[in-house]
Parts: C-alpha cells; sequence; structure tokens
C-alpha cells in the first residue's frame, strides 16, 4: 500500500500542476470574444501555434491612463512653426482693411468677424478687427479679439500696445504696465507715444491703415 501511494502522489501533484498552468491568466489572443462587460470567463481557444488552451477572459471599461501611448494623440510641440492660414481669411482681412481706409466701417467690421471665423487661429484679422473695436470704444467687443491675438503671437509687440491702450482707457494699470514692459522689450529702439486719439502707437507707424 505504501508503495502505490509512493508512485501516485507524485503523478497526482503532476497533474494538479498541470491543471493550474492551464488555468493560469494569460493575455487572450486577438479576436472578439462575447463576453459581458464587466463579466469574467474561462473559454477554451486556441493559442499562437493553434493548439487549445484554457484562457482567463475579462472585459472592463478602460480609463484613458490605461490607453497605450501610440493610440492617444501626441500634443503639438509649443515651438512649432503655425500652420498656412486659410486664403479666404486674408483675403477678407485685406478686403476689411481696405474698407476702413475708405471710411466704410460697417463693412470693415463685418468683414473683420467673418476674417476670424474663416480661421480662428489667425492672429492678423484678430489684431487688425480688435484694434478698430478700440478706436470705436467697443471695448467688451474689442478685449477677446486683442487677448486672443496676443496668445495666438505673443512676440508680436503691436498687439501688446493695442492692449496697453484697453488696460489704460479701462483702468486695469497692473495690466497696462505689463503690456507696456512686453511692448517695449519686443519693440527694440522703437518708442512708443500717444496719439491724437489718446491711444498708444509706435513712432514710425500710424494706428490707422
Amino acid at each position: 500500500m505504501k508503495r502505490r501511494l509512493r508512485f501516485f502522489l507524485p503523478a497526482l501533484l503532476i497533474v494538479a500542476g498541470v491543471w493550474f498552468w492551464l488555468l493560469r491568466d494569460r493575455t487572450p489572443p486577438m479576436g472578439e470574444v462575447p463576453v459581458a462587460l464587466g463579466e469574467t470567463s474561462q473559454r477554451v481557444l486556441p493559442d499562437t501555434e493553434g493548439k487549445p488552451q484554457v484562457w482567463t477572459i475579462s472585459k472592463r471599461e478602460l480609463e484613458m491612463e490605461d490607453l497605450p501611448d501610440r493610440v492617444l494623440p501626441q500634443p503639438a510641440p509649443r515651438d512649432s512653426a503655425p500652420g498656412p492660414h486659410t486664403d479666404s481669411a486674408r483675403a477678407l482681412d485685406a478686403r476689411a482693411l481696405e474698407a476702413w481706409k475708405h471710411g466704410e466701417i460697417e463693412e470693415a467690421l463685418g468683414l473683420f468677424a467673418a476674417a476670424v471665423e474663416a480661421d480662428p487661429d489667425d492672429a492678423v484679422p484678430r489684431s487688425n478687427y480688435g484694434r478698430l473695436l478700440l478706436l470705436m470704444a467697443a471695448h467688451e467687443q474689442a478685449l477677446p479679439q486683442l487677448e486672443r491675438a496676443a496668445e495666438l503671437t505673443p512676440d508680436d509687440p503691436r498687439v501688446w500696445v493695442d492692449l496697453l491702450s484697453y488696460y489704460e482707457r479701462n483702468v486695469l494699470l497692473e495690466r497696462a504696465a505689463y503690456a507696456r514692459e512686453r511692448a517695449q522689450g519686443l519693440a527694440g529702439s522703437r518708442q512708443l507715444v500717444r496719439d491724437e486719439t489718446g491711444l498708444w502707437r509706435f513712432d514710425d507707424e500710424s494706428i490707422f491703415p
């Protein structure tokens, strides 16, 4: 009897080991497996060599942090060059400036608005639009155009000059001081002067187109 047990127990341990090996958690092969969300199931499926294997399969919702990097879109580098602007936005901006020069203010406003809508990420129409609105004392409409233009082209001294005028007119003195510092730091030797409208500009340019 003892001799039989001596041979039976090792065989039983071997069988148990094989069984646990088959039931171990492994990544299932690629393919659709009908398992309900939140449930776990065991299936006999072929492995990569076509041999039957017992797989433990579960389905759950993926969180954003679970996704591999290659699935998520990569953010553009901050110092990347801006993309090409649409011709329609620049064309509308040019027409708006011409209308402004000829005193057709309502037409200019409509064209600037259309240019901004055509390409919201083009700072040029926003800057021109904001300056015209500033001259008209339409301050609530001017501010979002000028601040967005400054976000898009933070190294453009002209938009900081217009923000200086806006902040001073609205008695936002700390912001005005910051805008003046940015404008002067970017302008080099160019000097800031106040024109007949009470707005700031550089000494080598006009506030009008």
